[in-house]
């Protein structure tokens, strides 16, 4: 499994769009891996994880054919992780020779009604016909082309809206927790970890809060973070070949590329950075 994380920040952005504080400021002078865009995965060229408003970046930053990814895989409907209108223009007049012309997403009831309610305006019927939903229920498992997916709940929404983290296996039998955007989750969720029939290759942790104690809300910081992986050491979801990265950053949390790898590093845990390739 080739896993390429294309965004790392948070919904503002790293510089933030709207800000001047000092973090921001000092991100825009070092650059480089300071430097994060809303966060966005990609798996094996054609399984796309997220669609933010930074996606059309991603592409040209990356050097990505977004027409051939086959399956995207939604977690929520906050702006940052879900752009619906970006799929108005995938297709019809806008597109041609695309690898794959149908796009198979997987995704909540609500995000799929809302994709709809934003976008009714401006999506054409050739280009709606080639957008094939599927409505995800937790823990029912299901078949994406190679991939088996696993949608969980997340603790991070109000109870009118499923936000989901994800359990990816592909045809390899490689494993990827994507553990984005969620606290600290409910029993029925560790007890599926705990149910694993293997150790999983890789998580990818929520680090929203960075430095900030989370107090057990819609995010985690670096500490919380720890303590996730540790639980699913003990539940033998995890163990030492396991590769343990921490993702998704705000300015809020207070710590810059080179602070977070001093501060993950005791801990045995990797940073994200935009661009970061990773084979399984």
């Amino acid at each position: 499994m080739h896993f390429q994380y294309l965004g790392t920040a948070a919904a503002e952005g790293w510089p933030a769009v709207f800000c001047n504080c000092p973090l921001c400021k000092r991100a825009a002078l070092l650059g480089g891996r300071n430097i994060r865009t809303r966060s966005q995965a990609l798996i094996n060229k054609d399984l796309l994880i997220d669609l933010p408003p930074d996606t059309y970046m991603h592409k040209l930053t990356h050097g990505l054919d977004l027409t051939a990814v086959r399956y995207l895989l939604v977690t929520h409907m906050h702006m940052d992780h879900f752009y619906p209108q970006e799929l108005t223009v995938r297709g019809s007049g806008y597109s041609h020779d695309m690898v794959s012309p149908d796009l198979n997403i997987f995704c909540a009831q609500e995000t799929k009604d809302y994709f709809y309610q934003v976008s009714k305006d401006e999506l054409d019927a050739e280009s709606d016909r080639h957008l094939i939903w599927n409505v995800l229920k937790p823990f029912e498992t299901v078949q994406a082309g190679p991939y088996t997916v696993t949608p969980l709940p997340a603790s991070h929404m109000s109870d009118r809206n499923q936000p989901f983290i994800y359990h990816i296996t592909d045809r390899e039998g490689k494993q990827v927790l994507y553990l984005h955007d969620s606290g600290w989750y409910e029993d029925d969720v560790w007890d599926y970890f705990a149910g694993l029939s293997k150790p999983v290759d890789m998580i990818s942790l929520d680090s929203t809060n960075g430095a900030i104690e989370s107090h057990r809300g819609h995010h985690m910081g670096v500490s919380e973070a720890a303590e996730v992986r540790d639980r699913l050491r003990e539940l033998g979801a995890i163990d030492d070949h396991t590769r343990c990265f921490l993702n998704h950053f705000s300015h809020n949390g207070g710590l810059l590329y080179d602070d977070l790898t001093a501060k993950a590093a005791p801990l045995d845990l990797e940073v994200s950075y935009d661009g970061m390739e990773i084979d399984l």
